[in-house]
């Protein structure tokens, strides 16, 4: 099992302690945020290890059907990605969305076989996170329709959400193993289950002893993405509590697979 950071934690020019972090640790970071410059000076500052990218989410809505420049947005992602060697590519099949579920359901699968075809042509692999909140109204593919979707996309791979996951009442386990080896990326952080947080582990009320085990079983290669937005000021904190969640709920992670 290997483990990496979301610059969420340290958004706009609070990424320093980002530069402290141990190679040990990936870095996945939101390309959208910054253009190509700064991002050549940020992954140049932060060494050899392993990174993935987060796709435009904010200003692109894979389920707004006007929205037509979207390939544009993901080719310049996309093309970023194999510069940077990233491991993989995260994309939301949508935001906010109105209309006909299933017509929209239509045009976002459409969409991502487009993005797929065009990932392929840089060689980037691609993975498909579960978004959407029950307590804001905007699941368009709920857990059934969502793990159908690497059936309709034999090439695409999966991101597991555990805060999205949790809110909406998926049992983190039995998601995991239904995706299994397709499953090559997790967003790690907790929530009570009401909203959002991004919390730390062990700060909400996922069952996180059921969700290593399941990983450990029948994902044990996913990168585990710590997507917290609070509660770390240094790398050097942030990496104490990664510390502690690996001999609490004996994970391995290895340096020579960072």
């Amino acid at each position: 099992m290997r483990f990496s950071v979301s610059d969420l934690l340290f958004p706009g020019f609070q990424k320093y302690p980002l530069r402290d972090l141990s190679s040990e640790y990936g870095i996945e970071f939101f390309y959208e945020f910054g253009k190509d410059y700064y991002w050549n000076e940020e992954t140049a500052s932060w060494g050899a290890r392993s990174f993935s990218i987060h796709a435009p989410c904010v200003a692109v809505n894979l389920a707004d059907k006007n929205q037509t420049n979207y390939d544009k947005v993901f080719g310049k992602t996309f093309a970023y990605a194999q510069k940077s060697k990233a491991e993989f590519v995260v994309v939301h099949t949508n935001e906010t969305w109105q209309g006909d579920r299933e017509k929209v359901q239509a045009l976002v699968i459409k969409r991502l076989r487009q993005l797929l075809s065009l990932a392929k042509s840089y060689g980037v692999r691609l993975t498909i996170e579960n978004v959407g909140l029950r307590t804001k109204g905007n699941i368009l593919f709920d857990l059934h329709e969502y793990v159908a979707l690497f059936d309709i996309f034999p090439d695409a791979y999966a991101l597991l959400d555990t805060g999205h996951a949790h809110v909406n009442g998926w049992a983190l386990p039995s998601v995991i193993e239904s995706l299994q080896g397709r499953l090559i990326g997790c967003h790690v952080h907790d929530n009570n289950g009401d909203a959002d947080a991004h919390l730390p582990v062990g700060e909400g009320n996922i069952d996180w002893k059921g969700y290593f085990s399941a990983v450990k079983k029948f994902a044990p290669k996913s990168v585990q993405v710590f997507e917290y937005s609070c509660g770390f000021a240094s790398a050097a904190e942030l990496e104490e509590h990664i510390s502690n969640l690996r001999r609490q709920y004996r994970l391995e992670a290895k340096k020579s697979e960072a």
